[in-house]
């Protein structure tokens, strides 16, 4: 007979025994990861307690041991600390015939934007087509005005030239941002830390000219990813860069890791991340554009060309992973990206 917490510990839903007080005596393996506390932390105290902003099912708890009838729901937005969109079933729990208390069964629901993703792909395809065929004429504009300008004077002539070359490099740099979410990724074994101190580096300057506090918040024990350093570096790069352009002198940017709370059954297996966080304390972003910002083109900056958060997409998409971001209007910004563990 194989003993009964074990088998409680096994199974991947939240499992929390309450008494008739409606006091935690039990929470398995699951629960702990998703309530983000401790079997010792949480016995002995009612759910209220632990999460004082948290009412939809505590209130529910009372009516389930007084009344004897169960209740349910799914997408439910509940408060532990965090918003988590649930799943829950929540019944009476019976000994020997007599009513002991109540049990409560919980089960996190991820929204995953799915790699079969057609209309964005067929987008990106013809995107990068396109700047395949741009960028060769433009290689020969560049050089006919480096000709011209080798034998110009000084004077309007030298300075249109030199316009004309200025632009010509800023549109071969937007080409090659096309060209390269119309690559593909070529996957090996790495480190995320390391790719994130590199991207700090680069961005190093605009950091310290705004006189920015960095926070760096890294789990030692996270295990390493299959990724494309050079991808992964340029999702890193434009999402710190759009944190840095968000704050004002003095705000804050805290990068962090850690392995997912969350967890999903996806095609069978149950999949966890590593979850890279890049958080600031800027203006927030409107509840309606988040939708949005991961959209080709789609900017509210004067000279932004909408592209940066969609390849950031593109290539998360491309390492089976996903983005999810919480904001809120004058409090700040957090991005997290979600990638799979090595092997899995």
């Amino acid at each position: 007979m194989f003993p009964l917490e074990s088998i409680i510990n096994s199974i991947e839903a939240a499992i929390i025994l309450f008494d008739k007080k409606g006091v935690v005596k039990f929470v398995n393996r699951a629960g702990e990861e998703l309530f983000a506390k401790s079997l010792k932390e949480m016995t002995g105290k009612r759910l209220k307690e632990l999460f004082p902003e948290e009412r939809t099912i505590s209130g529910l708890i009372k009516k389930t041991i007084s009344e004897e009838r169960p209740f349910s729901g799914k997408w439910v937005d509940i408060n532990i600390g965090r918003t988590a969109s649930v799943d829950f079933n929540l019944s009476p729990f019976f000994a020997h015939g007599e009513n002991k208390g109540a049990v409560l069964s919980l089960r996190e629901n991820i929204a995953i934007v799915e790699r079969e993703d057609y209309p964005f792909d067929a987008l990106i395809y013809l995107l990068g087509t396109i700047a395949h065929e741009i960028k060769n004429p433009l290689g020969g504009i560049k050089g006919a005005a480096q000709l011209l300008r080798d034998k110009a004077q000084t004077g309007d002539i030298a300075e249109y030239i030199n316009l004309i070359i200025k632009e010509t490099d800023r549109l071969n740099s937007i080409l090659q941002n096309y060209l390269t979410i119309y690559k593909r990724p070529s996957f090996h074994s790495l480190n995320v830390h390391e790719v994130l101190e590199k991207a700090l580096s680069i961005l190093h300057i605009p950091i310290k000219n705004k006189k920015i506090i960095l926070r760096k918040m890294y789990d030692p024990s996270l295990p390493k990813v299959m990724g494309d350093e050079g991808k992964l570096l340029q999702v890193f790069l434009n999402i710190i860069k759009n944190a840095i352009e968000a704050l004002t002198k003095g705000g804050g940017l805290t990068v962090s890791t850690r392995v997912s709370r969350e967890y999903v059954r996806k095609k069978g297996k149950t999949k966890r991340w590593a979850v890279i966080s890049i958080e600031d304390t800027g203006e927030g972003i409107l509840t309606e554009d988040i939708p949005k910002i991961f959209l080709p083109f789609y900017t509210r900056k004067k000279h932004g060309t909408g592209i940066g958060l969609a390849l950031s997409k593109k290539i998360i998409l491309d390492h089976r992973g996903f983005i999810k971001v919480e904001s809120q209007l004058n409090k700040g910004t957090t991005f997290n990206i979600y990638i799979p563990f090595e092997g899995k």
